[in-house]
């Protein structure tokens, strides 16, 4: 019986012991926090912005950073901003630390508790409660604390960039942040670098000052040497396809894991991985991603479509080929690229453009292809 217990993580954040490369940025962000730096974390969708954030969270256990992280994904309004803010301190704010910050929110009287139901039963008991005090409540929450333990505050907020659809709220987070960074240390994370676009600049806050990270795809040579690695340590052997796996994936750090992770599944141990076997694993792969990117394309205008498929199949929205064999004006692209890059789907690079998913990409020219 074929042994499938795949050493390669790919449905969801990476435990920090099996990260791959992400060294140098995990003490780049240590290194901002020490010196009270404002950050943004930059990265497209399955880049590794949340294992690397708790790689930090973990390693910073030992020398006394606590790293507070809030999901504020498609978050819809201040209610819901508080929601997620007061369910990040009550399941991550450490038991010495909860009597001290249990006393703070409790004196703040805005309904907000790190214990039962807070915030949600003040609504349901008062549905007109006014949200924004709790909200301030919690801002303040960590500057507060930090009188009470030696070590520094990290506060992240993942997929920021849905905070720019709450009224105000980006503006007050930032203004927060600023007053309080000499004490407390704050990382935005998401997807775009126009995350803080509607944080004030004025009053001595330049956004600017803001240091930004940028997630780049992972080093070809460093995942051929683990993967080989990996699948070598259950008596397999990859080495005859390794470099058409990577060269699939592109550095795409959850792509490569999909895909070697399917390619483990065809090869039994004793066995050494074939071409077949690398197809496979990339077909199986594709029927995967199929409903999503199908999504993904019946969710753009029909402007936009044409230009994420010049991308994957001509390699540049302004491909005279693609203005002839798509109907693609190169005011259209000129229009639509901006679009698609600010949403992490393509990316103008030094080396060119391209698709951020290459198996989208790959997608794309299996099943629309005109390039042939």
């Amino acid at each position: 019986m074929r042994d499938t217990a795949s050493p390669f993580e790919f449905d969801g954040p990476v435990p920090p012991d099996c990260m791959i490369n992400r060294r140098s940025e995990a003490d780049v962000i240590r290194e901002w926090t020490r010196e009270s730096q404002l950050m943004t974390l930059v990265a497209p969708r399955r880049f590794g912005k949340t294992s690397l954030i708790r790689k930090i969270a973990s390693e910073g256990e030992k020398t006394g950073l606590l790293v507070v992280t809030a999901d504020l994904f498609e978050v819809a309004s201040v209610s819901d901003l508080v929601l997620r803010l007061e369910r990040a301190w009550a399941q991550q704010t450490p038991e010495e630390l909860r009597p001290a910050a249990g006393k703070i929110l409790g004196r703040a009287q805005a309904g907000v508790s790190i214990a039962g139901g807070g915030f949600a039963l003040a609504m349901a008991d008062r549905p007109d409660t006014d949200p924004e005090p709790a909200l301030r409540a919690l801002l303040e929450l960590p500057a507060r604390l930090a009188q009470h333990r030696p070590g520094r505050i990290l506060i992240v907020l993942d997929e920021f960039q849905s905070v720019t659809g709450v009224p105000g709220a980006q503006a007050l987070i930032w203004r927060h942040a600023w007053q309080e960074r000499h004490a407390v240390s704050h990382l935005f994370a998401g997807g775009g670098p126009g995350m803080l676009s509607a944080a004030p600049d004025d009053e001595g806050r330049p956004v600017e000052q803001a240091r930004t990270l940028r997630l780049g795809r992972l080093p070809s040579a460093e995942l051929r040497a683990v993967i080989k690695d990996r699948f070598a340590a259950a008596n397999r052997d990859v080495s005859g396809v390794i470099d058409g796996l990577v060269a699939v994936a592109e550095g795409h750090p959850q792509r490569t894991m999909l895909l070697a992770h399917l390619l483990w599944l065809e090869v039994s141990p004793g066995e050494r991985a074939t071409a077949d076997d690398l197809n496979m694993a990339i077909a199986v792969a594709l029927r995967q991603v199929d409903a999503e990117a199908r999504a993904t394309v019946s969710g753009l205008t029909a402007g936009q479509r044409k230009v994420l498929r010049a991308v994957a199949e001509y390699g540049t929205p302004m491909a005279a080929r693609a203005s002839r064999t798509l109907g693609l004006p190169k005011t259209t692209a000129q229009k639509a690229a901006p679009h698609l890059v600010a949403t992490g789907l393509i990316e103008d690079t030094e080396e060119g453009w391209r698709v951020v998913d290459p198996l989208l990409a790959r997608w794309i020219r299996t099943n629309y292809g005109t390039r042939a």
